[in-house]
């Protein structure tokens, strides 16, 4: 009867999470993984979403357009630089042309940077305001972010410390990963599935406070960074692959400075709005 009660608490208390995949699948010469398929989903899902929001500003719509291409390259080209350097640098040392394969590896944090870099070099051409189109930028981001998340839940890409927590993933007991799990623990922490779920925390709030409009030109931008920062920085406390530079990953650094650039940007934005000055 113990034994009974005590499979059924082990069972219950266990981990709630179920390993996820799917795929890949093959059609004639062509694989279609599902973290593949969900990105090209997120790409489509972010530019959609950017232009309706551009549409809804009434921002110009040839420039909106142009914007979202130059973020996209830049995207994917500081993703994958920053994911090399920091994450994975004995490669450079190995393969010195892996910086241009942007294909392999990439790096949200990187990603958000070079996302940035591009719109501003495109919108300071255009010689148009940066906030503004920013923001609309952003609110695409976060849509398409879902979906890329998504991928990265299937990818287990993200993967965190092992554990006996009911929060966590029920990690297959054949994974070769099993040989970092001595304790034989029935968990494991996957980051890339908790920030899918967190995801739409960010976007419930965005939906109550801007759904029609920005309040000023940085808003959206400023809720983002000041949502995603904290917990960004808490959840790299249990990765498990990445270098760390003086206790602290490369991730958590970037963390720490939108963090504190989001609530700049916030009190700065909205003083200027309010006095009646002109956000670029």
């Amino acid at each position: 009867m113990e034994n009974k009660v005590s499979i059924f608490l082990q069972t219950a208390m266990g981990p709630i999470f179920p390993y996820l995949k799917a795929g890949p699948w093959k059609f004639g010469p062509f694989v279609i993984h599902m973290f593949g398929l969900l990105v090209g989903i997120a790409i489509l899902v972010g530019v959609f979403m950017t232009n309706r929001r551009g549409f809804q500003k009434n921002l110009n719509p040839l420039y909106t357009s142009e914007m979202v291409i130059a973020g996209i390259i830049g995207l994917f080209v500081v993703s994958h630089i920053f994911a090399i350097v920091f994450y994975y640098p004995e490669r450079i040392l190995k393969e010195p042309l892996v910086l241009f394969k942007l294909w392999d590896g990439m790096a949200s944090f990187g990603g958000l940077i070079g996302l940035f870099l591009g719109i501003f070099l495109y919108l300071r051409y255009r010689k148009q305001p940066f906030w503004p189109y920013a923001d609309t930028i952003l609110w695409g981001g976060i849509h398409a972010w879902v979906f890329g998340r998504m991928g990265c839940s299937f990818a287990h890409d993200h993967p965190g410390t092992f554990t006996s927590s009911w929060f966590s993933v029920r990690w297959p007991v054949n994974h070769p990963d099993q040989i970092f799990n001595p304790d034989m623990l029935p968990g494991r922490h996957d980051l890339g599935l908790y920030e899918f779920f967190y995801t739409f925390i960010i976007l419930g709030v965005l939906y109550l406070t801007a759904r029609k409009n920005d309040p000023f030109p940085g808003f959206t931008s400023s809720i983002i960074f000041m949502l995603y920062g904290p917990v960004r920085f808490m959840m790299d406390f249990v990765r498990t692959t990445d270098l760390t530079f003086f206790y602290l990953t490369a991730g958590q650094y970037v963390a720490i400075m939108i963090s504190v650039f989001g609530v700049f940007l916030f009190f700065r934005n909205r003083k200027i709005h309010i006095n009646g000055g002109v956000v670029g």
